[in-house]
């Protein structure tokens, strides 16, 4: 091999090595996209995904202002300015059995009279399909427009509950663990066990549940009809509450009855409502202002005598500023029983409150 050859060869070699590096491709790294929430729309307004999941999300809750007054009854006038802050947060997701539930509300209060400030769970409870288990408000917390009706004792406990609702029906069975206090007991004695349960329809602009529910520690019960239609400029709430003794769910009255034959007089014990009729009317005179006039008799048993039957009457001025923003007023007089009571009671509020 002469030195042409040589040179010749050499040349060829490094053309086809840097031929076969050209050829080869350019490799170009894509830009990472940003994890976007998304509208979660399966579930109503308000839901969105959270970023990389199927889970939707909901967050609200609402911040309240409120200035209370009471004069009469048993207790000492008084007066006091609160503030309220509360926090929902509720989390859906779809599955083969059903919805997968799970909500946490947490509320803290700041009062003035004392300069106390709580914070607490509200409600805290897991669900799938129509099943919840849990802290929350049962059925008897609902109650009739206005704020007079009182048709209900303890409404809020650690509960299991089964619910089917479709086409405007509704069926509930929950078993609620009663606290002592409830019951009568001291708080070192363990719960004790509640079952109660609700059937009721919505057609067009009529309603009507039907509530009933069982301390097994008493061995007593309370029921409960609520009703409303659709009348006029507004809607008409009528309701019925029966207890057959002392329960936790009875409506039970502690300041409101004294017993004055004693040389100090002091609170009745074992006082509840056995029959109670109540009924209260929204008028809508605006799409921003409603006034709502509302009114309950009550027959209370007094243990060992006869029954003593009292009224509350009262009216509610609910107004919309703007949206998310509600101003109320509510104004109530109850005519308790002379002979367990040192006066008539009245009481009222002014409240601000901003939902969103």
């Amino acid at each position: 091999m002469n030195l042409k050859s040589l040179f010749l060869g050499s040349a060829a070699a490094l053309a086809a090595t840097t031929g076969a590096q050209a050829a080869d491709p350019v490799v170009v790294i894509e830009p990472v996209q940003n994890n976007y929430v998304e509208v979660c729309d399966a579930f109503g307004a308000g839901y969105f995904y959270i970023p990389g999941t199927e889970t939707c999300l909901n967050v609200g809750g609402y911040i309240r202002f409120q200035v209370d007054g009471s004069n009469g009854g048993n207790v000492p006038d008084a007066w006091n300015v609160f503030t309220r802050g509360q926090l929902d947060i509720s989390s859906k997701t779809d599955s083969e059995l059903g919805t997968v539930t799970g909500l946490i509300s947490l509320r803290s209060e700041a009062y003035s009279n004392d300069g106390s400030t709580t914070t607490y769970i509200n409600e805290a409870y897991l669900g799938l399909g129509g099943f919840q288990a849990g802290r929350f408000y049962s059925y008897w917390d609902e109650g009739l427009i206005g704020e007079i009706d009182d048709l209900a004792g303890n409404t809020r406990f650690n509960s299991m509950r089964y619910v089917f609702a479709g086409d405007g029906f509704v069926a509930g069975l929950s078993l609620d663990a009663l606290e002592a206090d409830m019951v009568g007991l001291s708080n070192d004695d363990m719960p004790k066990l509640g079952v109660s349960g609700r059937i009721g329809f919505q057609a067009g602009g009529v309603g009507a549940k039907f509530d009933a529910a069982y301390d097994t520690y008493n061995e007593e019960a309370s029921l409960r009809l609520m009703t409303s239609f659709a009348i006029g400029p507004g809607t008409l709430d009528l309701g019925a509450n029966y207890s057959s003794g002392w329960n936790a769910y009875a409506n039970t009255f502690g300041n409101e009855f004294y017993d004055y034959s004693l040389a100090t007089p002091s609170a009745v014990p074992g006082v509840y409502a056995e029959w109670a009729l109540a009924a209260g009317y929204q008028l809508d005179v605006t799409e921003k202002f409603s006034i709502t006039p509302a009114y309950q008799w009550t027959s209370a048993k007094v243990p060992g005598a006869d029954n003593e039957d009292f009224w509350s009457a009262g009216v509610l001025f609910d107004y919309t500023i703007v949206d998310g923003l509600s101003a109320k007023v509510n104004v109530g007089y109850t005519d308790l029983p002379d002979s367990y009571s040192d006066d008539d009671y009245w009481a009222g509020w002014f409240r601000l409150q901003r939902d969103f």
